[in-house]
C-alpha cells in the first residue's frame, strides 16, 4: 500500500484503484513498472494479466535472454504462510521439463516485490485461434495431442495443472503447443484442498476475490471443482474435454451470462456430441464425451487414454470416415440425411418389382396321354402321312 499522485492504492490489481483515481492511474503504475529492475530482470513492456496478477516482458541481464515476469499480487506476497506454500509448489513445477510445458526459472524478491520468472513464449493463445472460428480436426488433433502428452508427463509426477483453459495454451509460429501456469493455481490456495468450502475451491478462492481477479474460468472447471469438493488429475481431463469441444465447435461447451449461470451449467448441463459438425469422427465424438462425464467413475481416468485415441485416430484416419457426412449435408437435421437414403430404397424397390412383372414366364409343359384305341380290322382312317391327331376336349373324340 503506497501512495501515488495523491491516491491510496491497495493493490494494482484491484478494482479499487480503478474506482478511486481511473484508468490514468492504472497507465501511472503501469509506466512506472516499465523499465524498473527486479533482481536481474529488466521489465520492457506489460503482456497482460491475470490470477497472477501482472505479467511483463523482461530481460534476464545475466543470460541475455526475455522472459515473462509475473509480479505477484501484494496481499499474495505480504502472506508469509502461503508464500511458503507458493515456494514450495514452485519448486516442484520447476522439476517439470517438457516440450509442451513453459519452464519456470526462478521466484525473485525485490523491495518487496515478488515475481515469477517464466519461459516467455510468443505466438497467440488457443483462445485468440479460437475466436476466429472452428478449427478443423485435422489441425485440432495435433493441438489436442501436445496438449495430451504435456498432461500425461505432469500427471506422472502427480502434478495437476487445476486451471486448463485456452488463455492457457500459447501456440507458436511453429505450430507447438505450450502451456502455461502449470499448477500455479494450487499454490495460490489460501486453504488446505480438504476443505469443502467453495469460496476455498481450487479455481475459485477467496484470495481471489479479495485481489480482484478469479483464478481460471468456470467455464472449463469440473463439476466436483465447481462444487469445492477436492479434485484430483480426472479435473484436468474435464477441462482437456472441454478445449476438444470448444476447438472443433468454436464455441464454449458452458455458456452463462454470469458466474453462477455458467457454474450451474458445468453442474447440470449434458453436453450432445451428436450436435457437433457430421464431419467430426465418431471417435473424437466419443472420446469428448468419456472426458466430459459428470460421473467420476465414467470420465476418462487417465489423460494417456485421450493420448493413444488420438495417436490411433492421426495414425488410420480413414478407418473412422465411416461416420463421416458427404459433402453439403454438415450440420443437416436428421430427417432431412434421410430422405436421399428413402428415395434410394423406392426406387430400388419399384426396380425390383418391374423386373419381376416383366421377366419373361416360362412355358409350362403339357401333361403326356397315352390313349389306345380299338379300331377294328375293317376300319381305315384315311389320314394322311404327316396329319396330327388330335383328342377332343372331353376325351370322346379322337
Amino acid at each position: 500500500m503506497h501512495l501515488l499522485d495523491d491516491c491510496l492504492i491497495i493493490h494494482i490489481n484491484t478494482p479499487v484503484a480503478d474506482d478511486m483515481c481511473g484508468n490514468s492511474l492504472r497507465e501511472e503504475i503501469l509506466r512506472t513498472m516499465i523499465g524498473r529492475t527486479v533482481s536481474h530482470y529488466k521489465i520492457t513492456d506489460k503482456i497482460g494479466e491475470g490470477g497472477m496478477g501482472e505479467v511483463y516482458r523482461a530481460r534476464d541481464t545475466r543470460l541475455n535472454r526475455d522472459v515473462a515476469l509475473k509480479v505477484l499480487p501484494q496481499v499474495f506476497a505480504q502472506d508469509r504462510q502461503r508464500m511458503g506454500r507458493f515456494e514450495r509448489e514452485a519448486q516442484l513445477l520447476a522439476s517439470l521439463n517438457h516440450p509442451h510445458i513453459a519452464a519456470i526459472y526462478g521466484l525473485e524478491e525485490d523491495n518487496g516485490t515478488k515475481a515469477l520468472a517464466m519461459e516467455l513464449v510468443e505466438g497467440e493463445d488457443l483462445s485468440e485461434r479460437i475466436a476466429r472460428g472452428p478449427i478443423p480436426f485435422d489441425e485440432a488433433l495435433p493441438i489436442a495431442l501436445q496438449i495430451a502428452e504435456a498432461l500425461e508427463d505432469a500427471h506422472e509426477k502427480g502434478i495437476i495443472h487445476r486451471d486448463l483453459k485456452p488463455a492457457n495454451i500459447k501456440l507458436t509460429q511453429e505450430g507447438k503447443v505450450k502451456i502455461l501456469d502449470f499448477g500455479l493455481a494450487k499454490a495460490l490456495e489460501e486453504t488446505p484442498e480438504t476443505d469443502s468450502n467453495l469460496t476455498h475451491s481450487p479455481t475459485l478462492t477467496m484470495a481471489a476475490t479479495q485481489a480482484g481477479v478469479i483464478l481460471g474460468t468456470a467455464a472449463y472447471m469440473s463439476p466436483e471443482q465447481a462444487r469445492g469438493k477436492p479434485v484430483d488429475r480426472r479435473a484436468d481431463i474435464w477441462a482437456f474435454g472441454a478445449l476438444l469441444y470448444e476447438m472443433l465447435t468454436g464455441k464454449q461447451a458452458f455458456q452463462g451470462e454470469d458466474l453462477s449461470e455458467v457454474m450451474a451449467h458445468v453442474i447440470t448441463k449434458q453436453i450432445d456430441v451428436d450436435s457437433f459438425s457430421a464431419r467430426i469422427p465418431q471417435s473424437l465424438r466419443k472420446l469428448t464425451a468419456r472426458c466430459l462425464e459428470r460421473d467420476l467413475r465414467r470420465r476418462l481416468s487417465s489423460i494417456s487414454e485421450a493420448r493413444i485415441a488420438i495417436e490411433d485416430y492421426l495414425a488410420a484416419p480413414s478407418e473412422d470416415q465411416s461416420a463421416a457426412a458427404a459433402p453439403g449435408v454438415e450440420g443437416a437435421p436428421l430427417w432431412r440425411r434421410l430422405v436421399p437414403w428413402a428415395l434410394a430404397g423406392i426406387l430400388a424397390l419399384s426396380l425390383l418389382t418391374s423386373l419381376w412383372i416383366l421377366w419373361p414366364t416360362p412355358p409350362v409343359p403339357l401333361p403326356t396321354r397315352h390313349l389306345s384305341v380299338e379300331l377294328g380290322a375293317d376300319v381305315s382312317l384315311g389320314i394322311p402321312y404327316g396329319t396330327a391327331v388330335v383328342l377332343s376336349p372331353d376325351d370322346s373324340m379322337l
